[in-house]
């Protein structure tokens, strides 16, 4: 079946449509690559935007050069190797180390800081711009814009309804010396505020050169005025060593 992607390449592959003399049909292939990495550029320019504007650490440069760098790998996957020196050559081959690689990448965004996880939207949005330069890469243009264009209202219009859960379901983290037992106190003080504790996680850790517990609570069904007189309770009660409530979607 033709396809939109396919009559835009057979055009730069025939000389622009045949405009062109045989011989100098190399130009609209060479044109063609360069429209794959200026696309490849664009879309993951998009997405990378919207990370950089949120204040995350990969950003637009980031998931520019990840996409160009997936787009380039597809192209020589396709162009690097001759049919008459691979005869039985898998264009595929070469692109499919990209995914695990990248794989690696994204994982370096992740970051656990007390409460929260920050940093997996950003390594997903890595790899969705991979898959994008391999899209852009290997000719399949109208996939790229279309997943580009679903993945950017997945990252805006979702952000609103994310932290309205995040404030439903909130986490307590805190810092208490290692010999102070506070947890039935704090279940028997969220109890007070009709707070339910859906989960609890603890540690040992380091604190100031001293051994101190660090906690956290999984809350749900929050009342923002119940959880504000919880936390205020918390405070002046308990004295954590440090006190940090995550509401935040990262």
């Amino acid at each position: 079946m033709t396809t939109i992607d396919r009559i835009i390449i057979d055009w730069f592959n025939t000389g622009f449509g045949y405009a062109l003399p045989e011989e100098l049909f190399w130009l609209g292939n060479i044109l063609l690559i360069l429209l794959s990495l200026v696309m490849a550029a664009l879309c993951s320019g998009l997405i990378g935007f919207e990370r950089e504007y949120n204040g995350h650490a990969a950003g637009l440069r980031t998931h520019l050069m990840v996409a160009i760098g997936s787009a380039l790998i597809m192209i020589i996957s396709i162009y690097g190797f001759s049919d008459a020196q691979f005869p039985n050559r898998d264009p595929a081959r070469l692109a499919a180390q990209v995914v695990p690689g990248i794989g690696f990448l994204g994982a370096g965004t992740i970051i656990q800081t007390g409460t929260d996880v920050k940093g997996l939207t950003t390594a997903t949005t890595i790899w969705v711009t991979m898959a994008i330069g391999l899209a852009c890469g290997s000719g399949n243009f109208i996939i790229a814009i279309s997943a580009t264009a679903v993945a950017l209202v997945c990252l805006i219009m979702l952000r609103r309804l994310e932290r309205a859960m995040a404030r439903r379901n909130p986490m307590l983290m805190i810092v208490v010396p290692s010999e102070q037992p506070v947890i039935r106190d704090i279940i028997l003080a969220a109890n007070r505020y009709n707070i339910k504790i859906r989960e609890t996680q603890s540690e040992l850790l380091n604190y100031q050169e001293n051994s101190a517990l660090r906690i956290v609570f999984r809350m749900s069904s929050a009342d923002e005025t119940a959880l504000s007189s919880f936390l205020d309770e918390v405070r002046f009660v308990i004295k954590p060593l440090e006190l940090k409530m995550s509401t935040d979607i990262q």
